[in-house]
Parts: C-alpha cells; structure tokens; sequence
C-alpha cells in the first residue's frame, strides 16, 4: 500500500508541476515579466510541498549575505533536490540546464525568466562557450546553482566533482556556496519510483572565496568543495 501510495504521489506531483508550468508559459506568453516568473516558481514549491507532506528545514541560510551574487554548489540524490533548494534559499535562483530544453517553445522563455543558463555537454567548445555565458550572467548580478557531482547519487555519497562548476566560479569571480542537502533520496530516489513525504534538510555553509586563478587553485576547490559537501550532507566522499 505504501508504494502505491508513494506512485500516485509521483504522478500527482507530475500533474501539479505540469500545471504550473503551463501557467508560466501562457503569462510570459502574454507579457508576463521576468519577476511574476519567478514568484510563480515559488508558489509551485510552496504548493508542491505542501502537497506532498514535505517539510524544508533551512540551516545556515541566514548566515550568508545573498545580496552579491554566488554560484551555489549542492550535492544531488534526487529530483527533489531544485524543490528544496527554491524552497530553503532566499530569491529564486536558476539553473545550469540542458541546451536542449530551451528550444522548447514557450518553455524555453520560462527557463531564462528563472536565470537559467543553458549547457552543451556533448560538444567541449560549446560547453565552454556555454560556461562564459553562464559567468556572465553571474557578474552581472544573477546567481545559478549547479549540483557538481553531474548527476543523482544514490543519496549515500558525495562523488567526485566535475570541472566545469568551478571553472565557471573562476570566470565569474564569485565566491561558491557550499549547499548540502540531506534525506531527499530517501522521499525520491534515483529509481522514481514514487514520492513519499517526510522532510528535507538544506544545510548551508560559509562562501568559500576564490584565491587565485589556474588549474592548481581550482583543484583546491574542488578538493575544499567536497569536503564541506561531505560535512554539510553528513556523507562520505566515495568514488
């Protein structure tokens, strides 16, 4: 019974997120401003959560100063995990996504209200190309969240990061913001089998500044990323 439960949970979310959505799409379609986007967004995990039963406890958010602009860097377990981000963060952040969902009709004018910055993960010119564009965006004020890791762990682990995130911190100039994220695997897990409520923790942690340029200074990053992920999501680093 409770994985029934759990799947009619999944589509339920799917339908409520779909509806969202379209509702986004026809405002901006009739002129609806960036900022009516973004309070959408909000609303749809606001509602989503309530609906699931799930509870978003923020730690350590109000410790940081949001007001100059960041690339946030969260460990990833779940889809659930851009839920509790919306939900637990201040403002309404975007995304690194996939290129090809920007040329969704309308829905590809939503994903840029957000602030979300497309990516080209086959070719490596156009990801790199795709990286400038995203450290633009950032030194012009906007702040993008990005799950190093690559993809969705089996929530019992933090595995090794990818480049790209710190090289676009570097190209930007901007501090990374450690973000560790616990117990979202347990609710959605890597299958999507269903959605099951429970509760969330967003664990934020200090800025940690950029010291130099190179490839040297981005290893440490990286190897500093990691440890405060592990530390902040309560898991082990395992390859």
């Amino acid at each position: 019974m409770a994985t029934i439960s759990s799947m009619l949970r999944l589509g339920w979310a799917a339908w409520y997120t779909m509806g969202m959505c379209r509702k986004a799409m026809l405002e901006k379609a009739l002129g609806a401003d960036d900022e009516r986007v973004r309070e959408l967004t909000k609303a749809w995990a606001d509602g989503l959560t309530e609906r699931m039963h799930i509870e978003v406890r923020a730690h350590g958010v109000d410790a940081v100063d949001w007001s100059s602009p960041c690339v946030v860097m969260a460990n990833h377990q779940s889809y659930l995990d851009v839920l509790a981000l919306y939900q637990a963060l201040p403002g309404c952040i975007g995304f690194i996504a996939k290129k090809p969902l920007f040329s969704v009709p309308l829905f590809g004018g939503v994903m840029r209200s957000l602030g979300c910055v497309p990516v080209e993960r086959a070719k490596r010119a156009a990801g790199t190309s795709s990286v400038k564009a995203a450290a633009a965006r950032v030194r012009a004020g906007s702040s993008i969240a990005v799950f190093p890791e690559g993809t969705r762990s089996a929530g019992d682990r933090i595995a090794p990061l990818k480049k790209g995130p710190f090289l676009l911190a570097q190209m930007a100039g901007v501090p990374a913001i450690p973000v560790g994220i616990r117990g979202s695997a347990a609710l959605m897990p890597r299958t999507n089998s269903g959605i099951r409520p429970g509760v969330i923790e967003v664990h934020t942690g200090q800025p940690i500044p950029l010291s130099a340029r190179g490839g040297a200074a981005r290893a440490a990053l990286m190897d500093q990323m990691r440890s405060e992920l592990c530390r902040l999501a309560d898991l082990p680093a395992i390859d």
